[in-house]
């Protein structure tokens, strides 16, 4: 059954949705979507969120998300008590997440939850204590308060009970607190009344007694509790005598000079008892007003810290980690955050548990939550960590250890302990919690490198797998030589010792490119991603593209790292740049090689010698990384190339040397680039031989050529007696050049024959450049293709040899046109050379202007013209020019239209 229908704009609700909910009245759904940056919401789940619009922007989805997910319900999966206005129900929600498109859907649970919390809100005896429960004490004081003229409520609190978990059972600590709760039980009457707050907190409520006797009485109950003897359920005696003392902290207030009702009260008697914790000066302290108006802000922070650590308020962000050459998430750090009405920093509740002396709690509490949150989203954690904060000077007790690997047992293997200090930590405690990390096989990070306690000494001592570098030193680091050389030397540290090393708070593209291009291993911050009340899958797209391109435009100085491709059948090429590689060398007959063009790669690929491969180039974008061509064919090899979609190669083309052999195939196109001082298109520079080249495909190659010497399709030489073959396909040639070639060999020798399915484009410009044909020497040319050329510069043939050439043209069909704009040249046909020239069936324009121009022929040459059956225009424009003819030569003209205007004189040539 699908929900949305998005072949609407907007998406609308699909009708089987709509029948659903007339069954199911009470949920609704919602749908994000990622490349709209929005998020629609069916009229139910409109109502139950308290949203005015059925489309909302991505902002507000995800603070809606946050709201919702704030204030989980404890004991309940998916459950949240949200708040919208004066109005809070209880709501369950599930998001069923992709990288594109969310799916979700909140149900109204209020009525569900508050049978619950009915069910379970009155138990009238503590289980441990076996005294009266809070809410069970609290309703009898409530009762007769009103009756009574004078009141004290003492809030006991038992010291040292937090510290028996470390080396006893969880049964004989409670048998401790089940002792000292009997001992204080025993001064109960009908005027002390007497009932338990927590394990740790008992309340005590004295009727019509002075303050004298309250005392007496109260240090009576402090020495009855430290000579009590501890027994188990047996009678057996718990010992606890060279490990810990039990005493009490006692707070006091009184009714009604103090406190004018029970909750007065109670509040007033726990600030007391705050006092006498802190301050440590006495067992018994009474409430101060003035005291009171002082410390009351401290006082509400150390209830805040009590309720959340008694009633677990924590819930987790979690904010990814990603790897800085996929831009995949590799893990998530777990950050502890405060739900319901409670709103306080996680700096916050450190520093008050430090002052109230109970890190501990944060500590245990930190370790059980996430682990449970791991545990309850195992499919999550498949290939990834989580990140857990630790206070190594507050480690957990042997005893909730233990109860955590029991619970968890492998899922710590997930984790990454990360050590956060704010303080020395204990060489004891260190090797602790390596020894557990060890055990349990969880990994090791230490936090915030570069500040504090997180120094190199401590590096050292710590062994860890991980090293976060601190903000201040990634803060404005594309901006700070030093910082650079800083973090250089700490990447190359992790690398050396098999470390990862990840760059905390990242939170610009500058600062992400530059610790990329360092060498970090991992990232993390807002840049990547903010921290959320849920798992993201992925990062965005934009910012991933980015990691990756920043990779592949990084290619190490000096390093070769080649992969041997020998029985593949396909290579992703954007994967193997991010590991690293530089060069693939093919030594197997198929391979194809799959690329992203929006990602370029730094690749150099070479067909070894003596070997032959058909190898598929499917959207690839290639720059050579070294000084040589991208892709090299080998020494009497053969390389098949086929093109598919857009493939595209930088900085020089395709090396083919004498004796090897090039096809090019495919219905994609292929786009050379060449930029290197000596240039190569498709095949070997000026000074060299090249191999066979063939060209026959239904795509299109576009080569072009900004070098101080250019060959596009060709070579120097070809004592070989190479040929060049352009059968069929689409090609564009733009040539720049001191001295160039388009296509063709530099210094003769040249064979050449392009195809009648063959079009070409050319452009070339240059002090001394050749279209189709030599620079110099003999030349042999066939074509029947159609052709556009324009050429540019001092010196110039279209067709044929530059100077002091020999050979033969032979145009035998087609349509070409040329526009010729140099001080000396020839269209077609050589200059102060030797060349035959023979049209058939062929249709000619061309369009000269110079000081020395020929427009068909050689005007200081040899060599005859024919022309059989074709139509030629030419315009001449010249100080000395020629329209057709050699200067020993003969022109026959057959069965042909020739018309020839020079200098805007017009003649017409009739056949002869």
């Amino acid at each position: 059954m699908s929900i949305f229908d998005f072949s609407k704009t907007p998406p609308a609700l699909s009708h089987d949705w709509q029948v659903f909910q007339q069954f199911v009245g009470n949920i609704g759904a919602f749908t994000y979507i990622a490349k709209e940056k929005a998020a629609y919401l069916d009229a139910a789940a409109c109502h139950m969120l308290g949203c005015p619009s059925e489309k909302i922007n991505e902002f507000e989805f995800f603070n809606l998300l946050e709201r919702i997910s704030k204030s989980p319900v404890e004991g309940q999966k998916h459950i949240y008590k949200f708040t919208d206005g004066s109005t809070s129900r209880y709501i369950k929600m599930n998001i069923y997440e992709s990288s594109d498109e969310w799916l979700g859907f909140v149900q109204d649970f209020t009525r569900q939850i508050t049978d619950i919390n009915e069910r379970q809100s009155f138990v009238e005896y503590d289980p441990i204590t076996r005294l009266p429960s809070y809410p069970s004490f609290s309703q009898k004081i409530k009762k007769i308060l009103p009756e009574i003229q004078h009141a004290c409520l003492a809030t006991i609190y038992i010291n040292g009970i937090d510290k028996l978990g470390s080396y006893l059972t969880v049964d004989n600590t409670n048998s401790c607190i089940t002792s000292v709760a009997e001992a204080l039980k025993s001064f109960a009457s009908d005027t002390l009344i007497i009932g338990s707050k927590s394990n740790y907190e008992i309340c005590v409520f004295f009727c019509d007694c002075d303050k004298m006797s309250i005392y007496n009485i109260l240090n009576s109950m402090d020495e009855a509790v430290q000579n009590c003897i501890l027994t188990d359920d047996f009678g057996e005696i718990i010992d606890i005598s060279d490990k810990s003392r039990i005493s009490l902290s006692i707070g006091c207030a009184s009714f009604p000079e103090e406190a004018s009702d029970f909750n007065m009260l109670v509040n007033y008697s726990e600030f007391a008892l705050f006092e006498a914790r802190t301050d440590k000066r006495s067992v018994i302290n009474w409430f101060s007003e003035e005291n009171y108006v002082r410390e009351k802000d401290s006082y509400r922070n150390a209830q805040t810290f009590s309720r959340i650590v008694q009633e677990n308020l924590l819930t987790y962000y979690l904010q990814p980690i990603v790897e800085t050459q996929t831009g995949e998430i590799v893990a998530y750090e777990a950050l502890m955050r405060t739900i319901g009405d409670i709103k306080m920093a996680p700096k916050q509740i450190l520093k008050i548990g430090e002052a109230q002396n109970d890190l501990y709690a944060i500590e245990k509490l930190t370790f059980f939550n996430t682990l449970k949150l791991l545990s309850d989203n195992q499919q999550i954690f498949e290939n990834r960590k989580l990140f857990i904060n630790c206070l190594p000077n507050h480690l957990l007790t042997d005893e909730d250890f233990n109860e955590l690997y029991l619970t968890y047992g492998e899922l710590l293997e997930k984790t990454v302990i990360e050590i956060v200090e704010e303080s020395a930590s204990s060489a004891k405690g260190i090797e602790t919690l390596k020894k557990r990390c060890g055990f349990a096989r969880a990994m090791l990070a230490i936090d915030d490198y570069g500040t504090g306690y997180s120094n190199s000494s401590n590096l050292l001592h710590y062994s860890p797998d991980y090293i976060k570098i601190d903000r201040s030193l990634i803060s404005d680091i594309h901006n700070d030589l030093k910082k650079q050389q800083l973090v250089t030397s700490v990447i190359e540290f992790c690398h050396d010792n098999q470390l990862k090393s990840l760059a905390e708070g990242v939170e610009t593209l500058q600062e992400l490119k530059t610790v990329i291009r360092l060498g970090v291993d991992l990232v993390q911050g807002y840049y990547t991603s903010k921290p959320k009340p849920l798992f993201l899958n992925s990062i965005s797209a934009d910012i991933k593209d980015e990691i990756i391109r920043t990779n592949l435009e990084t290619r190490p100085e000096g390093v070769k790292k080649i992969y041997a491709a020998q029985n593949d059948t396909e290579l992703d090429l954007v994967k193997l740049a991010l590991e690293k590689y530089t060069d693939i060398h093919v030594y197997q007959s198929k391979l194809t090689i799959v690329g992203d063009p929006d990602k370029p790669v730094k690749m150099n690929i070479s067909v070894m010698d003596n070997h032959s491969c058909e190898l598929t180039l499917k959207n690839c974008n290639i720059t050579s990384g070294n000084s040589k061509p991208t892709i090299s064919v080998g020494e009497y090899a053969r390389l098949v190339l086929t093109v598919v979609k857009a493939n595209k190669l930088g900085y020089s083309g395709i090396y083919v040397p004498m004796g090897s052999q090039f096809e090019l195939n495919g219905k994609g196109s292929l786009t050379i680039d060449c930029y290197a001082s000596e240039g190569i298109g498709i095949g070997n520079d000026y000074d060299h031989g090249y191999g066979d080249i063939t060209v026959d495909f239904s795509g299109t190659l576009e080569i072009i050529s900004n070098s101080v010497e250019s060959m596009c399709i060709g070579g120097g030489y070809n004592d070989d007696d190479s040929e060049i073959n352009l059968r069929s396909g689409k090609i564009k040639i733009y040539m720049y050049s001191h001295n160039g070639l388009a296509v063709g060999s530099f210094n003769g020798d040249a064979n050449i024959d392009i195809g009648e399915d063959c079009s070409m484009d050319i452009t070339i410009s240059g002090n001394r450049v050749t279209g189709i044909g030599s620079c110099k020497g003999i030349s042999t040319i066939s074509s029947g293709a159609d052709i556009v050329m324009t050429c540019t510069g001092a010196q110039a043939v279209g067709i044929g040899v530059l100077e002091d050439g020999e050979g033969s043209i032979y145009i035998k069909q087609g349509k070409i046109e040329m526009k010729m704009r140099s001080a000396k040249h020839s269209a077609i046909g050589a200059m102060k050379g030797s060349v035959n020239t023979k049209i058939r069936d062929a249709v000619i324009s061309i369009d000269s202007e110079g000081d020395d121009v020929t427009g068909i022929g050689d005007s200081a040459g040899t060599g005859n013209v024919t022309i059989i059956d074709s139509q030629v225009s030419l315009v001449v424009n010249a100080g000395n020019p020629k329209d057709i003819g050699t200067e020993n030569g003969d022109v026959q003209i057959q069965n042909s239209n020739v018309s020839s205007l020079v200098n805007n004189k017009r003649t017409t040539y009739a056949s002869n």
